[in-house]
């Protein structure tokens, strides 16, 4: 998806990050509901913001040379898309894949499905989310939503959707990395009552994603990475290229823990059939055994050799199986 971009790369002004204090789950849900018509136009003001902000001007190069090569795909709005640097290997995506191929030892390459304003729900309602092939999927979303006022039952239902769809492009194994949303409230200089009301929005949103990942073992919920004073602000204004940078070092190691847990999975198969093989062999040793102890026996005492074979084939399958 196209976005527009602006001549220089000039850092955002910001105030100092305020702590807000907690708004009660069902409290939260009332007020956001409440404020719908105020968060459409923080949501109007953010599209217009990012028609005219600051975005890579380069070519996307989403290819890392190396042995085996592995692939991820990006689903995701302004840290995909790279707001606020100009060259695109700056971005969250690309500063994670290279982190991922170093950690790896591995080639990587991957695709980017973005815009500054996508929403969970339009991510997985696409016809295509360019995931075919991907090892794992990394989702960047959220930012829109919490300006739309999306309720965290859509966020939660969009997210399984996404998930499914996913699995059906990039296959069963696919592990799905979700990101939890930043602190957007500390962004630019907003009214307290503002203030409380994204905190609390982006506190339901992930734990609706967390939610998700309750219940399936290939999502993965990576919260947003604590952040401070230092390094993010030259100043007083707000360094984008410092939050890209922390996202990424945030991402890569939980990308490498899914990449890994995939080649579990994929292997798990193998393994099976390796210790069904010889656990088939095993027993097939031992029953050719029973008729070498019968056939010595003659009529004296069959019973007693099958016995002692039984026995010896039963220790042989329990050998084969806890080896596997």
């Amino acid at each position: 998806m196209d976005h527009r971009t602006a001549p220089d790369d000039a850092p955002t002004p910001l105030v100092a990050p305020r702590r807000s204090r907690a708004v009660p789950a069902p409290l939260a849900a009332l007020l956001v509901a409440a404020a719908r018509p105020l968060f459409r136009v923080h949501l109007e003001l953010y599209r217009r913001e990012m028609a005219s902000s600051i975005f890579p001007r380069d070519e996307r190069t989403p290819l890392i040379a190396g042995p085996r090569p592995e692939r991820l795909a990006f689903i995701g709005s302004v840290a995909v898309s790279g707001l606020g640097v100009l060259s695109h290997g700056m971005t969250t995506s690309s500063q994670t894949a290279a982190r991922v191929a170093d950690r790896r030892g591995r080639g990587l390459s991957w695709s980017e499905l973005t815009s500054p304003v996508l929403t969970m729900h339009t991510a997985a309602t696409m016809p295509s989310l360019t995931t075919e092939g991907a090892d794992v999927v990394v989702v960047l979303l959220g930012i829109a939503d919490v300006l739309a006022a999306t309720s965290a039952t859509s966020w939660e239902a969009d997210l399984r959707l996404l998930v499914d769809r996913v699995r059906e492009e990039a296959g069963p194994e696919v592990g799905v990395v979700v990101a939890e949303l930043p602190p957007m409230a500390e962004f630019r200089p907003i009214p307290p009552v503002a203030r409380r009301l994204i905190t609390a929005q982006i506190a339901r949103l992930d734990a609706a994603s967390r939610r998700v990942a309750a219940g399936d073992d290939a999502v993965t919920v990576v919260p947003f990475p604590s952040w401070s004073l230092d390094g993010l602000y030259v100043q007083e204004l707000f360094s984008w290229a410092s939050m890209h940078r922390k996202w990424a070092e945030a991402l890569a190691p939980r990308v490498v823990a899914a990449l890994e847990s995939v080649d579990d999975r994929r292997s798990a198969p193998r393994r099976r059939h390796r210790a069904a093989s010889a656990l088939a062999g095993a027993v097939a040793a031992e029953l050719a055994s029973v008729t070498g102890v019968v056939g010595e026996a003659g009529t004296g005492a069959p019973a007693a050799g099958r016995g002692r074979a039984r026995r010896r084939a039963a220790r042989a399958a329990a050998g084969a199986l806890s080896a596997s």
